[in-house]
C-alpha cells in the first residue's frame, strides 16, 4: 500500500538526515537556467548565480555544474546550512512538525530514486540534472508586482523609462550588469551552448519545464516541442509555464503540438503551469497585464482541446492575496470537479501549488495582522472542509499536498516579524504601490480598501521620512 504524502515526506526527511540535516537532492538534480543572462540556481528559492564562460568552455554542463554550486553541495554533505537556502531553514525551524521544500523536492520522482547517484557524484563530479527548468528569454507581456526586470521585458522597459522604485528594497531595481538580459536570443552564447548540451542532457531528464518571461512568445519553446515530436522520451514529464494572457493563436499552436506528442505516446505526461495569486480585480492588479476574461478563454480552450493535459496553478501567496482568496479557491474547486482525468473519476487535472512570497519584503504575508490572519485561517478551514477526505464519492477536493502548503503558509504568517522590520515593510509597501499607481494608472486604495490602515500608516512613515 502506497504511503500517504505526509508519511513520504517524513521518510524522505529521515533518509536525508542520515547524510546530514542540510542535505537536499535539488542541489544535484534540479536546475533553473536563465539563458537570457547565463544565470542559474538549483531550487527557485536561492538567488541566481553566474555560469562563467571559462567554466562553459570546459563543458556545456557547467550551465548547471558551476564552481559555486559545487561549494554548496560540499556544505550540504558536511551538514552546513547554505545561507541561500534560508527559505527551507525558516520552515524547518518553525515550531511543530513541518516539511520544507528540502523534503518535498527530495521526495519527488525526479530526485528520490537517484539518491545514491548524488552521493556517488559527491561535490566534485559533473552531473546531469533530472529536473530542468529553462528560460530562453525575458520577453513577457506582464509586469507582476513581485517580478524582476531581468525576468520580464515589460518590467525592464518600465525601469528604463521611469527609473528604479523609491523603496529601501532593491528587489525591483535595474539589474546589476551580469543579470541584464541578452535581448537577441539568436546572438545569445548561452542559448547556443544549451543547444550543444541538449542531446546528451535530454536523455537523462525526467522533468523538463520551459519558463520565461512568457514561453509562448519565444520560438525556442516550440523548438523544444518539435524536438520531442521527433525524439520520444517516455520517462519524461514536460511542463510549460504560461501566464495564459497571450494571443490565443499561441495557445492554439501549443495545443496542436502537445496533442501530437501525447497522441503518439512520446512522453510520460504534460502539465501546463499557470499563475494566479487571488481572484478578480485584485488578481489583475497584482499581475499587471492580466485580463481574466482572456485568461479564462485560453484556459478553457486548453482544457477542452488538450484533454490529457494537467493544469497546475502556481500561487505566489503574498499579503495582497488575502483579499478575494476565497473566490479563487472556489474557482479552483469548480475546475477540479469539471475537469477530471479521463477514466479516473477520483483524480482531477487541476492542481493548486501555494508558495509564500519571500521578496520583495513589503509584499510578504507575515505583514498580516489579526483580521487578515483570521481570513487566512478561514481560507485554510475552507480547504479542509473541501478536502478529498471530506468530499462525497465522485467529488474532487483539495489533497494533502495542497493542504500542507496552505498550512505552512499560515504557520509562517502567524510568526510575524520584528517591529522595526515591519515598519520598513509598511513604509516600502506604501512607497512602491504609490509609485506603481502613478506609473501604471492604477489605484491601490480602490482595489484593496481593507488595507487602508496599512496604507495610511505607510504614508505617515513616508511623510515623516521626508522631514528627517
Amino acid at each position: 500500500m502506497k504511503k500517504d504524502i505526509i508519511d513520504q515526506y517524513k521518510e524522505t526527511k529521515e533518509n536525508l538526515n542520515l547524510v546530514s540535516d542540510s542535505f537536499c537532492l535539488a542541489k544535484w538534480f534540479q536546475v533553473t537556467l536563465h539563458l537570457q543572462n547565463g544565470q542559474n540556481h538549483s531550487c527557485h528559492h536561492p538567488n541566481t548565480h553566474q555560469a562563467t564562460m571559462e567554466e562553459l568552455k570546459a563543458t556545456p554542463s557547467a550551465l548547471h555544474n558551476t564552481k559555486f554550486k559545487k561549494i554548496m553541495r560540499k556544505m550540504m554533505l558536511n551538514g552546513v546550512r547554505p545561507k541561500e537556502c534560508e527559505y527551507c531553514w525558516k520552515i524547518e525551524d518553525t515550531p511543530g512538525e513541518h516539511y520544507s521544500d528540502r523534503h518535498v523536492k527530495s521526495n519527488d520522482d525526479w530526485a528520490k530514486p537517484y539518491f545514491d547517484e548524488a552521493i556517488k557524484a559527491g561535490d566534485t563530479e559533473n552531473i546531469n540534472p533530472k529536473y530542468l527548468e529553462v528560460s530562453f528569454s525575458n520577453s513577457c507581456n506582464f509586469k507582476c508586482s513581485y517580478c524582476l526586470p531581468h525576468i520580464s521585458s515589460s518590467w525592464m522597459k518600465e525601469l528604463k523609462q521611469f527609473g528604479n522604485y523609491p523603496t529601501h528594497s532593491v528587489h525591483h531595481n535595474y539589474p546589476i550588469e551580469e543579470k541584464i538580459p541578452i535581448t537577441d536570443s539568436t546572438a545569445n552564447p548561452y542559448v547556443k551552448i544549451f543547444w550543444e548540451w541538449w542531446p546528451s542532457l535530454y536523455k537523462d531528464l525526467r522533468v523538463l519545464r520551459v519558463t520565461g518571461g512568457e514561453p509562448l512568445m519565444v520560438p525556442d519553446t516550440f523548438k523544444i516541442l518539435d524536438y520531442v515530436i521527433e525524439n520520444p522520451n517516455k520517462d519524461l514529464s514536460l511542463a510549460i509555464n504560461t501566464n495564459l494572457g497571450v494571443d490565443p493563436k499561441f495557445v492554439e499552436k501549443a495545443v496542436e503540438k502537445i496533442n501530437k506528442i501525447q497522441n503518439a505516446g512520446h512522453l510520460n505526461d504534460i502539465t501546463i503551469f499557470t499563475s494566479l495569486d487571488t481572484w478578480g480585480k485584485q488578481a489583475e492588479y497584482i499581475r499587471h497585464g492580466l485580463d481574466l476574461v482572456l485568461f479564462k478563454k485560453n484556459l478553457i480552450h486548453l482544457l477542452e482541446k488538450a484533454p490529457k493535459v494537467r493544469v497546475s496553478f502556481m500561487c505566489t501567496y503574498n499579503i495582497l492575496s488575502v483579499a478575494n482568496f476565497r473566490e479563487f479557491l472556489e474557482f479552483i474547486l469548480e475546475l477540479k470537479n469539471n475537469y477530471k482525468i479521463a477514466n479516473d473519476p477520483f483524480n482531477s487535472r487541476i492542481i493548486l501549488d501555494i508558495s509564500y512570497l519571500k521578496d520583495p519584503h513589503f509584499m510578504c504575508a507575515n505583514l498580516a495582522e489579526a483580521e487578515l490572519l483570521e481570513r487566512m485561517k478561514s481560507d485554510l478551514n475552507f480547504m479542509k472542509a473541501h478536502s478529498v477526505k471530506n468530499k462525497t464519492a465522485g467529488q474532487m477536493g483539495f489533497d494533502d499536498y495542497e493542504l500542507n502548503k496552505m498550512e505552512r503558509l499560515v504557520g509562517f504568517a502567524s510568526l510575524g516579524v520584528q517591529e522595526n522590520f515591519k515598519l520598513l515593510q509598511l513604509l516600502d509597501l506604501y512607497k512602491f504601490f504609490n509609485e506603481h499607481d502613478r506609473r501604471r494608472g492604477t489605484n491601490f486604495q480602490d482595489i484593496f480598501p481593507e488595507y487602508q490602515p496599512m496604507w495610511n500608516f505607510g504614508k505617515m512613515l513616508a511623510e515623516s521620512e521626508k522631514q528627517i
